[in-house]
C-alpha cells in the first residue's frame, strides 16, 4: 500500500489491495452492463434515487448518512458497496485509531467514514471488527482519493473481486475495459451533504483488467490506468 494518499479502509484485513494513486473516477455501473463472459454480471446503477434512496438514520445523538456506491450480481453472489458518514465519531470506535491520514494527527473536526463491501452477504475485512472499512476524517471534506480491488480470498488478486474507488473531483464517469474487450462504465456516486465519492463495480473470477480510464462532464478522458491486471 502506498504512503501518499488516503485510503478509507483503515482496518484492513490481508483481503484487499488498495493502490493509492491520484484516481479520478466513480463507477455506478448501469443496469445491465456488457458482459461477454457467460458468467451471469448483473449490475444495478447506485444513481437511480428509487431503488437505491439515501438513508438518514439516528446513531444516539446524532444522524449519520448512508448511500449505496453500487450492487448487483456477480459469479451467481450479490454484492454491494455502500458508504456512511457520522458526522462525529461514535462510541466504540477504537481510540487508537483517531487520526486522519499519514501524518499521524487527529483532526479538528473528527467524523467517521465507512465504505463497506459485500461479497455473497461477507463483509470484505470482516476479520477487522464491527468498524472494518471505516476512518477518522477530518469533517465533511477532508481529502479521500483512491481506488482498490477488494475480495473474499488472495488479497484482492483472484476470485470474485470489487473494483472501488474515491475519485477526484470533477469526474462525471469512468470505463473500465477487460482483457477481451468487454467494456463496463459508471457514474459518479456522491454521498450527500459531503464531498466524499466512490464508485463499485464487479470484476468476476477469472477476468482481469486491461484498462480504466476516466472523464469529466463533457467527456474529456482524464486519467488512463493500465495496472490493474
Amino acid at each position: 500500500m502506498s504512503s501518499s494518499i488516503k485510503k478509507l479502509a483503515v482496518a484492513v484485513g490481508a483481503v484487499a489491495i488498495v493502490v493509492s494513486t491520484p484516481v479520478a473516477g466513480a463507477w455506478a455501473a448501469d443496469d445491465w452492463s456488457g458482459d461477454a463472459s457467460g458468467k451471469g454480471l448483473r449490475t444495478q446503477s447506485a444513481v437511480q434515487g428509487d431503488q437505491h434512496p439515501t438513508r438518514h438514520t439516528q446513531d444516539g445523538e446524532q444522524r449519520s448518512v448512508t448511500r449505496s456506491a453500487g450492487s448487483g450480481i456477480i459469479d451467481g453472489k450479490e454484492w454491494s458497496v455502500t458508504l456512511q458518514f457520522y458526522p462525529e465519531v461514535p462510541e466504540g470506535f477504537p481510540s487508537d485509531d483517531w487520526t486522519s491520514g499519514f501524518g499521524g494527527s487527529r483532526p479538528v473536526d473528527p467524523s467517521l467514514l465507512c465504505q463497506r463491501v459485500f461479497i455473497g452477504g461477507v463483509q470484505v475485512d470482516h476479520q477487522a471488527g464491527p468498524w472494518a472499512g471505516c476512518a477518522v476524517v477530518d469533517g465533511r471534506d477532508d481529502f479521500v482519493e483512491g481506488a482498490g480491488l477488494h475480495g473474499l480470498s488472495g488479497k484482492g488478486t483472484s476470485g470474485t473481486r470489487i473494483f472501488v474507488g474515491n475519485p477526484a473531483p470533477g469526474t462525471a464517469t469512468a470505463r473500465l475495459t477487460l482483457d477481451g474487450g468487454t467494456v463496463r462504465t459508471a457514474e459518479v456516486v456522491t454521498l450527500p451533504g459531503t464531498s466524499y465519492r466512490a464508485f463499485a463495480l464487479p470484476v468476476a473470477d477469472g477476468e482481469t483488467i486491461a484498462s480504466v480510464d476516466t472523464f469529466d462532464g463533457q467527456g474529456n478522458r482524464l486519467t488512463h490506468e493500465t495496472y490493474w491486471d
